[in-house]
């Protein structure tokens, strides 16, 4: 298996995680069986290419995080909190950012 495929499964199981989702709440979502997910997670099956795409779509994560690792200047929560602030309509959205700019000051001088 290669390198940063290894990851994969850890990856998923913490997008999920922070979705507060059960494996079994995700195989549902994704019409996978839940010890497909199981399976997934501990990295002893890898996902076909139309289930990984479910998982990447449903759980919300750049599939960067998976395939390049490496290359992604984002950690996953970086990568969630920015799409996250992306799917916010554009008031809600500046706001967002004035607050995280402020919070981000407040924090650099305690």
């Amino acid at each position: 298996m290669h390198t940063n495929m290894m990851n994969m499964g850890s990856v998923l199981r913490s997008a999920r995680e922070a979705k507060n989702l059960t494996q079994e709440e995700l195989a549902e979502m994704i019409d996978a069986s839940t010890r497909t997910i199981i399976a997934i997670e501990r990295n002893q099956r890898n996902p076909t290419y139309e289930v990984l795409y479910r998982l990447i779509h449903t759980l919300d994560i750049s599939a960067d995080l998976i395939f390049r690792p490496e290359s992604s200047p984002l950690t996953m929560e970086q990568d969630q909190v920015i799409r996250e602030l992306l799917a916010c309509e554009g008031r809600t959205q500046s706001i967002a950012i004035q607050t995280l700019r402020s919070l981000i000051r407040a924090l650099r001088q305690s």
